[in-house]
C-alpha cells in the first residue's frame, strides 16, 4: 500500500502463524530485492481480541530494519483502509484502533483516510546543534515519533534556494545520529514554504528505513505545527511530500497546548499477493 507515497506490506495477522517473528520478517519482505521492489514498513492488522472493546483493531507496526514501538501516520492510514477492506470496521465514519499501545481515531474521507492523533508529547522550539563545525537551528517535536525540523533557509553555508536541490541524504544521516538525539535518534525533516505561502514543502529522512521516504505523516504533522507559526498559516496546513502527494495537517492551539491534531491523505492498494513462509 502507499500512503502519499509512504510504502508498507499490509498483512492480515490472521493468516501469519502464531509464533512468526515479525521483527525478522520485516526487513525480508521489505527488502528492495523482492518482487514488489521493497517498502517503508510492515503491518500486521489484527482484530480486537474482547468483544466489548471500543477497537476496531490494533495495527502491529515495524519499520524497514525491523525496529517497532513506534507509531507512523500514513502507515496508520494505510492499515485503517486495509482494516475497513478486509472486515474489520463496523462503521467507516467512526473507526478506532490502537498502536504502541495508544488509541487513535479515524474516518473514511474524500481525500482517503483521517487520523486523529493525541497532543504530541513533546515540543522544544528554538533549538541549535552543531552540524558539520557550524550551530544550526533547529526545532523538536514529538507525536509519537520523534522529529527535528530544519528549516532550509536556515541551513548554513552555500544552500540551494529549493528544497528539491537539497542532498537529503548527507543532512538527514547526520541529522537523524546526531548526539542531540541519543540513544533512539529522531527523524529528519527539511522544509521550505510553497512559493505562495498556503502551505509547505517537506522532505524526511526516516530513522529505521534509514533512508529519504516518499513522505512521512507523523513528520508532516511534526513539520505543520511549527511552520504554521514561522510562516503565519492558517492551523490547517497543505504538506507536499517529496512523492508529490499533498498531505494535509490540522491543529488547534488552546492555551500554548497543541490540540485536535489531525493527518488526512490517500491511502491506496498498489499491488496484493501471497506471502510464502518457509
Amino acid at each position: 500500500m502507499s500512503g502519499a507515497g509512504n510504502t508498507f506490506i499490509v498483512a492480515d495477522s490472521r493468516q501469519l502463524p502464531p509464533d512468526a517473528d515479525l521483527g525478522l520478517l520485516a526487513p525480508l519482505i521489505c527488502s528492495e530485492e523482492q518482487g514488489h521492489g521493497g517498502a517503508d514498513g510492515f503491518m500486521a492488522i489484527a482484530p480486537a481480541n474482547n468483544p466489548s472493546s471500543p477497537l476496531d483493531f490494533t495495527m502491529l507496526y515495524f519499520n524497514r530494519d525491523g525496529s517497532t514501538g513506534m507509531m507512523c501516520g500514513n502507515g496508520g492510514r494505510c492499515a485503517v483502509r486495509f482494516a475497513a477492506d478486509h472486515g474489520f470496521v463496523q462503521n467507516p465514519d467512526s473507526i478506532t484502533f490502537s498502536n504502541a499501545g495508544v488509541n487513535y481515531q479515524a474516518r473514511l474521507t474524500e481525500r482517503g483516510v483521517l487520523v486523529r492523533f493525541p497532543s504530541p508529547g513533546l515540543v522544544r522550539l528554538h533549538q541549535s546543534f552543531v552540524l558539520f563545525g557550524t550551530s544550526q537551528p533547529y526545532q523538536f517535536v514529538d507525536v509519537g515519533t520523534p522529529h527535528a525540523i530544519l528549516f532550509l533557509e536556515d541551513l548554513s553555508g552555500e544552500q540551494p534556494t529549493h528544497l528539491s536541490e537539497l542532498d537529503v541524504a548527507r543532512w538527514g544521516e547526520a541529522v537523524r545520529h546526531h548526539e542531540a538525539f541519543r540513544p533512539g535518534g529522531a527523524n529528519a525533516n527539511f522544509v521550505q514554504a510553497t512559493g505562495d505561502r498556503s502551505g509547505i514543502l517537506l522532505r524526511t529522512f526516516e530513522r529505521g528505513v534509514e533512508a529519504e521516504t516518499g513522505a512521512c505523516g507523523t513528520g508532516a504533522i511534526a513539520s505543520a505545527i511549527v511552520a504554521a507559526g514561522r510562516y503565519g498559516l492558517a492551523e490547517s496546513v497543505a504538506v507536499t511530500t517529496t512523492s508529490g502527494a499533498t498531505l494535509y495537517v490540522g491543529f488547534t492551539v488552546e492555551e500554548d497546548s497543541i490540540q485536535n491534531v489531525f493527518l488526512e491523505g490517500d491511502a491506496t492498494v498498489m499491488m496484493t499477493g501471497e506471502l510464502q513462509l518457509g
